[in-house]
């Protein structure tokens, strides 16, 4: 007998929802970690849809996949949602609701906050990245027409031929070390590459500019202190790193 694996409502809804759209069973059941001969049953017909696994939880269904939504809403417009914030979001709807619940003061803890993440895998814990306001404001239209001037700037200037070498060909990236501490983890979408914080202000730092061309060669390496907002002090490296 092949042993027993363990899911949730949650994964099998979404491993159902996924077969609907045209993805296979066996691709279904491997993507979502439900079993494969469950989840035909419930797609046939065999077996009914919604089965309740386990004791049942404190908030309804609905109200779960609701804040599984906010979650992701909010971490889609950068300003994600802590543990503390679920927590505190939790508390006041059993307050509300009048729930009635085994929580200290109607505040789930991290047994319950654990068991949400099983119910809903399409969340995950992440770090999320500072993201100033002006950088957040940046669109997808300000982008193509960046690369549009570029391109124009190149055809006007005769510069096709500098475009093609590798040597005159360089990218620059920095990487900053914040002297405040960062956010801690916050929830996103399982998967999300990059996860973003928005921020009104810089925070003092130190930045390390590194820059090399196409053919593999590092111009001397920048280190700005930054004091925002009034001060910058640059010292140029001797040697490339």
């Amino acid at each position: 007998m092949a042993p027993k694996k363990n899911y949730t409502p949650a994964q099998m809804a979404q491993a159902i929802e996924a077969v609907k759209k045209g993805e296979k069973i066996t691709t279904a059941a491997n993507k979502y970690g439900v079993p494969r001969i469950t989840l035909y049953d419930k797609i046939s017909g065999k077996t009914p849809v919604e089965y309740s696994m386990g004791p049942s939880t404190y908030l309804s269904t609905e109200a779960e996949n609701l804040l599984e939504k906010w979650v992701i809403d909010m971490a889609e417009k950068h300003i994600p949602i802590t543990r503390d914030e679920l927590l505190d979001s939790v508390q006041r709807i059993i307050m509300d609701q009048k729930i009635k619940t085994p929580f200290t003061d109607d505040r789930p803890g991290k047994k319950w906050y654990n068991l949400f993440l099983k119910r809903h895998p399409a969340l995950s814990e992440r770090t999320a990245q500072n993201l100033t306001t002006a950088r957040d404001a940046v669109t997808e239209e300000n982008i193509k027409k960046w690369f549009k001037e570029v391109e124009s700037y190149i055809q006007e200037n005769v510069l096709k031929e500098a475009s093609e070498d590798p040597q005159r060909i360089f990218n620059t990236d920095e990487s900053a070390f914040y002297l405040s501490p960062k956010a801690g983890k916050v929830l996103a979408r399982k998967g999300d590459k990059h996860v973003y914080r928005s921020s009104g202000d810089d925070k003092d730092n130190l930045t390390v500019l590194i820059t090399g061309n196409a053919a593999g060669q590092l111009a001397p390496t920048m280190v700005v202190y930054v004091s925002w907002p009034y001060r910058r002090f640059a010292h140029f490296m001797k040697w490339p790193i």
